[in-house]
């Protein structure tokens, strides 16, 4: 069933050739200035993979077919794929930021805190004395940034969800048209 909804192209193949080029110069070009030239892969991949494939992953699914731009290129096949790339961004940005924005608040303000009550020192009448008794389960995500995939489990969990949902939504769709 999965092969009808997904039907791979020579712009699906362009695309990808043309993201993994472009990512191995910046893998050479980063790395030779680079302390760690480990930290520049890792970063790359999880760029792609946060900031492309949940967007790739829609674009496919439900829009394959529509066409953004006319005379990029010559080469019809090269607009399709630059097309699709930068829908695949825009859509990724539209999903995955604002969910960060959620999974950010959840974990900083939504919860997890515990009790209301603090514990200050006896006779103390300095409020920076007294600390909280409960505390932050969730962990606190400040300084994490998903679109660079230092919040990993995180982000992947964001990622899973909508690359999960849209394909969830699309095989129902399918399914709803055989009937």
């Amino acid at each position: 069933m999965f092969k009808e909804l997904v039907k791979f192209s020579k712009a699906d193949t362009l695309m990808w050739a043309g993201i993994g080029i472009f990512s191995l110069i910046l893998i050479v070009a980063f790395s030779l200035m680079a302390s760690n030239p480990s930290l520049v892969v890792k970063s790359l991949i999880g760029l792609v993979v946060v900031m492309i494939l949940p967007g790739y992953t829609i674009v496919k699914l439900f829009f394959d077919h529509i066409q953004v731009s006319d005379n990029m290129t010559k080469n019809p096949d090269i607009n399709k794929a630059l097309d699709k790339l930068i829908m695949s961004i825009g859509l990724s940005v539209a999903c995955i930021i604002p969910l960060n924005f959620v999974w950010n608040y959840l974990l900083t303000m939504g919860g997890g805190e515990g009790g209301g009550a603090a514990d200050c020192a006896e006779g103390s009448a300095n409020l920076a004395d007294c600390k909280p008794t409960g505390s932050n389960l969730w962990g606190n995500v400040d300084e994490e940034l998903i679109y660079t995939g230092s919040a990993s489990w995180r982000s992947l969990l964001t990622v899973i969800l909508v690359i999960g949902l849209a394909i969830g939504y699309r095989v129902f769709q399918a399914k709803r048209a055989q009937k």
